[in-house]
């Protein structure tokens, strides 16, 4: 059999958003808890306008909007509630399997798409920024894609308490945050927002402080006892856990991001038995160190976690990102995801200089967040994004990958040798019973490497977005930092 040689890699430019026929995007499945709210918007690219239609039985105190393509009220009762979903236009329609499971331990069932403000902002961001960045993920077709989450980092937070309540008041920069979380609901996306146990949240500095969700005294054993603990004040002895996660359930808040160095199990289950208490679903995410031997505890406590450092828009750290997925993946599975943090595409805050991925490598770092199953966040500033970007991050192909949940990529090869060479093959089994396989190369140089698939497939470029052909031998040449991406069936 003639083997197949790419010596090229492609990235196809995206299909326009608001064009042509319906194509329904995003995840075969969402959790809602019984007798909570849900809120659920089919993602669809296509010309408007474009209505809906539901095909089956949804429980009782869920509603559908036949206009808007979108689920809401709160379910009456458990249990799994498979759907079919017609998406039509004037050009034609689209149809979708999908199940809305009702459970109190099925949320997260998907990996997390969406958007946080730590890489794009820093802590230079207010109630006006998020919104208008909420805006611009519609506006870029992003949301269409699949990507329906807005998450605020470190940065909302006062100084003080409600006298009343004892929650944690926003500062200066939030002045109506329900409002806020409100807007971004009627758009058909989810919000976020952050906290940590430490008394002082990372961001801080001395001219503004950011409290944390518990508070004084610090807990010094609890503490590492490091500089950089000493300053931020170590973990608190008094827990507001409580107070603010009904704060936050108040507000519509839908996600949140409890960060600190030591994630012990103590504090990822109070939080965690907080959230859970409150009227309001809650994807929670655990940041920064994980350890992986505590992985299933995990597992039972939140939907996200995570043990690698911010990533920065620079190779060293999107490799780094990639590496630390490998312990993890065997624990991964819908409602558990091991999180390698936001991707390090688009531009970002002053704060990383000039600092930027090249085209390849911005290409294998989300090769690998969609491959890997991470939630992706994309955290650059959408009002200034350019095509390439866009591109990337509009691949629903990928997407598509990375929202499959009825497998967990594996890693099946892993060669390290001299001249700074490395390589990697990791396989995803799809439900269609397709696989997808990418080929990295870690290293600097380029690399030509000939893979054999034991039979004849047919092969897809998920870049490039075409069929290749059929071949039992696969021969392809690898730029330094760059990646591989096929399909075969």
């Amino acid at each position: 059999m003639k083997s197949l040689l790419l010596d090229r890699i492609t990235v196809a430019p995206r299909k326009a958003f608001d064009k042509g026929s319906p194509h329904i995007n995003g995840p075969a499945e969402f959790g809602v808890s019984p007798g909570k709210e849900c809120i659920f918007a089919f993602p669809v690219r296509g010309e408007k306008p474009v209505t809906f239609r539901i095909e089956g039985e949804l429980p009782p105190g869920i509603l559908f909007d036949p206009v808007s393509g979108r689920f809401s009220g709160r379910p009456e009762r458990e249990g799994d509630f498979p759907v079919r979903v017609i998406a039509f236009n004037v050009h034609g329609e689209d149809v979708k399997d999908f199940t809305l499971r009702v459970h109190p331990d099925k949320i997260g069932l998907a990996p997390l798409l969406g958007w946080t403000s730590w890489n794009a902002f820093r802590t230079d961001f207010d109630q006006e920024k998020i919104l208008r960045t909420a805006r611009a993920l519609i506006k870029s077709g992003l949301a269409a894609r699949g990507y329906n989450y807005i998450n605020i980092d470190s940065g909302w937070q006062g100084c003080t308490r409600d006298k009343e309540t004892k929650a944690l008041d926003t500062n200066y920069r939030f002045p109506d945050m329900a409002s806020m979380v409100r807007e971004i609901h009627e758009l058909g996306l989810h919000a976020g927002i952050y906290s940590t146990p430490m008394v002082i949240a990372w961001g801080s500095t001395h001219y503004e402080i950011f409290r944390g969700s518990c508070g004084y005294p610090v807990d010094v054993y609890g503490s590492l006892q490091t500089p950089e603990w000493l300053f931020f004040g170590g973990l608190g002895k008094t827990p507001f856990e409580k107070e603010d996660a009904a704060r936050w359930a108040e507000w519509g808040f839908d996600y949140l991001k409890y960060d600190w160095s030591k994630c012990d199990i103590a504090h990822s289950r109070s939080m965690s038995e907080a959230l859970r208490a409150t009227d309001r679903d809650f994807v929670y995410s655990l940041t920064t160190i994980c350890p992986p031997e505590w992985a299933e505890e995990y597992r039972g406590i939140a939907h996200m976690y995570r043990n690698n450092p911010d990533t920065e828009p620079c190779w060293r750290s999107v490799r780094s990102s990639i590496l630390s997925a490998d312990s993890w993946l065997k624990h991964c599975g819908p409602g558990g995801w091991f999180d390698m943090d936001m991707l390090a595409l688009g531009p970002v805050h002053e704060y990383f200089g000039d600092a930027v991925l090249t085209n390849t490598e911005a290409v294998t770092a989300f090769s690998a967040w969609a491959l890997l199953g991470s939630p992706i966040q994309i955290s650059c500033d959408l009002e200034r994004i350019d095509d390439f970007t866009l591109d990337v991050l509009s691949n629903e192909e990928l997407l598509a990958v990375n929202q499959d949940t009825s497998s967990v990529a594996e890693l099946i090869k892993s060669v390290a040798g001299a001249g700074g060479y490395e390589f990697r093959i990791y396989r995803k089994t799809l439900s269609d019973g397709s696989m997808v396989y990418g080929f990295f190369n870690l290293g600097e140089e380029p690399c030509y490497e000939t893979f054999d698939l034991g039979r004849e497939y047919r092969i897809r470029d998920l870049w490039a977005c075409r069929d290749l052909g059929k071949t039992d031998t696969l021969k392809m040449s690898i730029p330094a930092h760059g990646v591989r991406m096929l399909q075969v069936c």
